[in-house]
């Protein structure tokens, strides 16, 4: 298998742009794996070669999402404007086609304790110094964390999970994690949420989630003593332990001026938090905020193509492929949350200032299921 910089290059030469092989050094470098991580049995049983081979190939899986070439939009410069000629689309080809995907069988887990940050949803939270971040996916997950159970969407139990070893570890965190009840699986949710659209490309989402998969250990969900999200899950009625997960992109439809139904559609109203004033982010953070215009965001755009069977062919047989190497990957989920304005349940009561006014209470629907054919 090529190693990571030459299997790099080949993708940024399939899309005509060798230039960007010069972000080489900023994408993989710097979080280069340190060989101690390799499993002692492998490294009794291989030749110094075939370690350095496992190195590289693991290096190019846990780091690639994160290449700004995944993001790109649009055609191939001078090519034709068809659909096989989209970045996301060449690039999914590319994985397919040279065996790349392969590479993220190499990953696995290194954290020993997911759980070790004490998430509970009942918490005591005070509306306002949620609010003082800009991260507004962060508060998102936040209050999907506290709601707990989102219909269409499954049962959280923990937001921002770790996955790094140590500091120097390249890995983010997991967005959410649910359990699909009627699926009898645990969910790996990846959100993507912006107050004026976000704008990742599905291939982004999937590359992103599926690593994070596998370098997460679904055995410590039955293992973890001392986590309140993971007890309360424990004490469902419909909850069994499995084996089995799903991927799910979580993403909003568009975020609306207030002319175009923001005000009941928009999944955050206290979204301007700008102004270095500390007296107006507060005032700001206690009134409704819309953006200037109607934005759709760019998982919702592809998403519709992804279902358009003569579109986005090469994403969805990279999404076929995940699941046909991952025999424990139950589907690949794409679904859109929506504001609950149908729900009269009280939020919970830990949440110091929740405004049925301001904030929101969520709900999801399913846009397109890849299930796997095992």
């Amino acid at each position: 298998m090529l190693d990571c910089k030459k299997a790099y290059e080949l993708i940024c030469e399939a899309i005509n742009r060798k230039d960007k092989s010069n972000e080489f050094e900023t994408i993989f470098v710097q979080n280069k794996i340190d060989k101690t991580d390799i499993n002692d049995d492998n490294i009794k049983t291989k030749e110094v070669k075939q370690e350095d081979n496992y190195v590289e190939v693991k290096r190019f899986a846990e780091n690639f999402y994160k290449a700004p070439i995944v993001n790109y939009k649009g055609y191939l410069k001078g090519a034709t404007q068809e659909d096989k000629n989209r970045y996301s689309e060449v690039i999914s080809s590319i994985l397919l086609s040279k065996d790349l995907l392969k590479s993220w069988k190499e990953l696995a887990p290194v954290r020993s304790n997911h759980f070790d940050t004490k998430h509970a949803s009942s918490e005591s939270v005070d509306m306002e110094q949620l609010q003082g971040t800009n991260r507004k996916e962060e508060i998102l997950a936040k209050l999907l964390f506290y709601q707990r159970e989102v219909s269409g969407l499954g049962h959280i139990f923990d937001y921002q999970t770790p996955l790094k070893k140590t500091k120097n570890d390249s890995y983010g965190k997991i967005d959410l994690l649910g359990y699909n009840s009627k699926d009898k699986c645990y969910s790996i949710i990846e959100l993507k949420y912006h107050p004026s659209g976000s704008e990742e490309t599905l291939l982004r989402c999937v590359l992103e989630a599926y690593t994070y998969y596998k370098l997460f250990d679904l055995n410590q969900i039955e293992s973890a003593q001392d986590h309140k999200g993971i007890n309360e899950l424990r004490a469902l009625n419909d909850y069994k332990h499995t084996k089995n997960a799903e991927l799910v992109i979580l993403f909003d439809e568009k975020s609306r001026a207030k002319d175009d139904g923001g005000e009941n559609s928009n999944l955050m109203l206290r979204i301007d938090l700008q102004n270095k004033d500390k007296a107006n982010k507060v005032n700001k953070a206690n009134k409704e905020i819309y953006p200037s215009k109607t934005v759709e965001s760019q998982q919702h755009k592809e998403c519709k193509e992804l279902l358009d069977s003569d579109k986005r062919n090469s994403l969805r047989t990279l999404c076929d492929k995940i699941l046909e190497q991952e025999p424990k990957l139950k589907q690949i989920r794409f679904v859109v949350l929506r504001v609950d304005t149908e729900s009269e349940s009280n939020y919970p009561t830990n949440i110091k200032g929740w405004s049925r006014k301001l904030d929101r209470l969520y709900r999801a629907e399913t846009l397109l299921t890849i299930p796997s054919k095992g």
